[in-house]
Order: C-alpha cells, then sequence, then structure tokens
C-alpha cells in the first residue's frame, strides 16, 4: 500500500514540477515581448522605416534592458550619427552621437568584463571613433581604441592606433 502512495506523490510531484516549469514567468514574457519588438525594429529599419524601427528598439529596451539590446541600439544610433554628420548636418549628427555614445556606456557597464570581451571591444571602438571623427578628442579617442586592442585586440582600434 505504502508504495502505490509513493508512486502517486511523485507522479503528482512531478507532473506538478513539469507544469510549473512549462508556464512561463513574468521575465520570460518580457524578454520575449522584447525580442518581438526587437525584431520588428529590425525589419523596419530594413523596409526604410528608420524612426518607426528606432522607436520599437527603445521599447525592447525598455521592457529587457539587457547590454546587448544597447549595443544594438547603440550601433543603429552610431551608423546613422556618422552618416547625419557626414552628409548633412554636423551639429545633428554630434546629438546622434552623444545618444549613441550613451547608449554604448550603458552596454560596457552591463557586459561582462571576463566573458564579452568581443562586444565592449565593438563598443570601445565606436566610442573611439565618436571622439575621433566627430568630436576631435584625440586623447579619449586614444584611450577608448586601446581598452579594445586589450580586451580583444580589436583589428580596426589597433589600426586607429596606429594612425594616430
Amino acid at each position: 500500500m505504502v508504495s502505490r502512495y509513493l508512486v502517486f506523490f511523485m507522479l503528482v510531484f512531478w507532473s506538478g514540477y513539469a507544469f510549473a516549469q512549462s508556464i512561463p514567468t513574468d521575465g520570460q514574457k518580457l524578454k520575449s515581448q522584447a525580442d518581438d519588438l526587437e525584431d520588428k525594429s529590425a525589419q523596419a529599419i530594413d523596409d526604410g522605416n528608420m524612426d518607426q524601427g528606432l522607436d520599437l528598439m527603445v521599447r525592447s529596451i525598455r521592457l529587457d534592458p539587457t547590454p546587448m539590446r544597447h549595443l544594438i541600439y547603440g550601433s543603429i544610433l552610431f551608423g546613422n550619427g556618422v552618416a547625419i554628420f557626414k552628409d548633412s548636418d554636423q551639429k545633428k549628427g554630434i546629438e546622434t552621437l552623444r545618444l549613441a555614445e550613451a547608449q554604448l556606456l550603458k552596454a560596457i557597464n552591463g557586459f561582462n568584463p571576463n566573458k564579452d570581451q568581443v562586444y565592449l571591444g565593438q563598443c570601445y571602438f565606436m566610442l573611439g571613433e565618436i571622439y575621433l571623427n566627430a568630436l576631435g578628442d584625440k586623447f579619449k579617442a586614444r584611450g577608448y581604441y586601446q581598452k579594445a586592442v586589450d580586451l580583444n585586440d580589436y583589428p580596426g582600434a589597433r589600426d586607429a592606433l596606429n594612425r594616430l
């Protein structure tokens, strides 16, 4: 008799455990929603709807502010800022690059320096580019490039250091 109760208990326990494992947590739901928004952001940008894509990315970050999302958003802003700076309006380009800088610094603060050297190197390289080419601060640019090289021997940063 005892063994039947034990088996019954184990079945109830394990099925309840499996059921609990299959229900997404609030955090998992937010991450999933953020992932969907990030995908829609990329699609909007690919379709030529930059403003909509940026808005979707901001909404994604609000739901799940991971370092990678900050890096992605910072990279998009970096590209836009460079294009605006070179093509039309240097002042607006610098404003956009400052927004990129803020996102890249958030990414840096969230990444693990022992595991995420590649991503950190990318962040530091873009910051170096911002400071060298748009803001004219060679000293600060050199520091960012050096960090990129030290972390991951980032080739673009190494080349930039050699040119300075």
